[in-house]
């Protein structure tokens, strides 16, 4: 029996690693600290935290951390649904907007021990004929050495290919002792690194994570804390060039701020692009409402608003202090957004839009149980809000209930078919309630390993 942790440890290990660290993963957790106490000659729990907080280099522990708490699980063309969509859509269009400079740069951060970018660079082969004509950059990080060593041999053992046919294996791999080894055409198209996302300066021009087409990062936002979260998607975006597209897991993302990128569903999946300079995107915004105008505020003197002015503009009408409130929220400025939460609730509480913005908040804040009891009011004053519906389905993802995820989808496709397909939905920017429905109907079906 190991001895439970101190809230001081989990809190620091949290802070330090990234990870959410949830409660049934305390008593494994436990066990490590004790190995890792041992391991460092050090005494006590005390010791150990006190060596979190003085350390300069924590690289080791947060490596170890990583690997016990996560699964590092991966295999060949993982999810066909996204895969057919970066096939169909996603490198179609990078390779039509590089065509002059035939420059192409993806990235998988957390990549494991491969699979996905090597299922990237042959999806690349596949709708790029002329390959040998074009610079091809395609990077593969993790935090575990071990990983990257095991990606850059390329070989695998049949459990990788248990999302492919013979055929497949049979195309691009040969039988070696120890399992079968990707083709060196395509294998020696990747480069590898070791890259700790929480503590790695990004954008990194020396590694060449920068000025990046494509991002897939999937199944680790799952893993991380709110904290984590925002800062990998704010380092994530500032490598995206304008224009480039960062795709994460089902329901990873889309319930937290995704620093200037905008989303676009597909029936396959929700994906991140990054605006193009000078350009009016196409995608549209699914994690909030959008609000009346701020009608006489001026933004450009809203950076300058502090909670001093706020009660200067404590008089204006509700749409313009909700939108307001927006404004704050989505910069990150949350004090200043509660400050006219209250406000408002103060004279209507029975506002939809109110709590799911409270809900917004409280998931920035790590809150989860609050954004839970915002959502719910959220559904009860108004039972067809479908964005609390969609960070109702993310934050059980998060927490791993497949059957609360399969249940919101239920209720969400439900009220979609009640609308008909072909019904406008002006709440996430004019796309159809068909584009929802697939992709809800395809989340359903993807969702049928969440982790338990």
């Amino acid at each position: 029996m190991t001895n439970p942790l101190s809230p001081e440890l989990i809190q620091q290990i949290r802070l330090i690693s990234g990870m959410r660290i949830p409660e049934l993963d305390h008593e494994r957790l436990s066990a490590w600290v004790e190995k890792r106490i041992q391991s460092l000659c050090l005494k006590t729990q005390i010791d150990y935290l006190h060596y979190l907080i003085r350390s300069d280099d924590l690289s080791e522990d947060r490596q170890m951390l990583c690997d016990l708490l996560t699964t590092g699980e991966t295999f060949f063309m993982r999810d066909p649904g996204q895969m057919e969509l970066i096939r169909r859509v996603i490198l179609p269009a990078i390779i039509s907007k590089e065509n002059t400079l035939k420059l192409i740069r993806i990235w998988a951060p957390a990549c494991a021990t491969g699979e996905e970018i090597y299922s990237l660079l042959i999806l690349l082969e596949q709708v790029l004929p002329q390959i040998d004509n074009w610079e091809i950059d395609i990077v593969g990080s993790d935090i575990n050495p071990i990983f990257i060593e095991q990606a850059k041999k390329a070989i695998y053992g049949d459990w990788s290919f248990r999302g492919c046919n013979a055929d497949f294996k049979n195309a691009y791999f040969h039988k070696v002792d120890g399992g079968w080894k990707l083709i060196d055409r395509i294998r020696s198209r990747a480069r590898f690194l070791v890259f700790d996302l929480v503590k790695g300066v990004l954008p990194n021009p020396s590694h060449h994570l920068a000025d990046i087409n494509f991002i897939l990062c999937r199944n680790l936002f799952i893993y991380m804390n709110t904290e984590a979260i925002n800062l990998i998607a704010e380092k994530l975006s500032a490598c995206l060039k304008s224009g480039g597209v960062l795709m994460t897991a089902h329901g990873e993302l889309h319930a937290y701020r995704q620093s200037g990128l905008q989303v676009k569903i597909y029936p396959e999946s929700l994906v991140y692009e990054k605006p193009q300079k000078g350009f009016e995107s196409e995608l549209v915004e699914i994690d909030k409402l959008p609000s009346p105008l701020l009608g006489e505020l001026n933004l450009s003197q809203l950076e300058k608003t502090t909670l001093l002015d706020l009660p200067k503009i404590q008089a204006k009408p509700i749409p313009q202090l909700l939108s307001l409130a927006w404004y704050f929220a989505d910069q990150g400025k949350f004090t200043e957004g509660l400050k006219i939460y209250q406000e408002i609730i103060s004279r209507d509480s029975m506002i939809a839009e109110l709590h799911y913005l409270h809900s917004v908040i409280s998931l920035e804040m790590g809150d989860f149980e609050r954004a839970k009891e915002d959502l719910r009011k959220t559904l009860y004053l108004d039972p067809q809000f479908l964005p609390a519906y969609l960070e109702m389905i993310t934050i059980h993802i998060q927490e791993g209930k497949g059957h609360l995820v399969s249940k919101y989808c239920d209720q969400a496709l439900h009220i979609i078919e009640l609308m008909g397909a072909d019904v406008v939905l002006p709440i996430l920017k004019n796309n159809t309630a068909s584009d929802l429905r697939e992709y809800l109907k395809n989340l359903q079906n993807s969702l049928t390993s969440v982790k338990p």
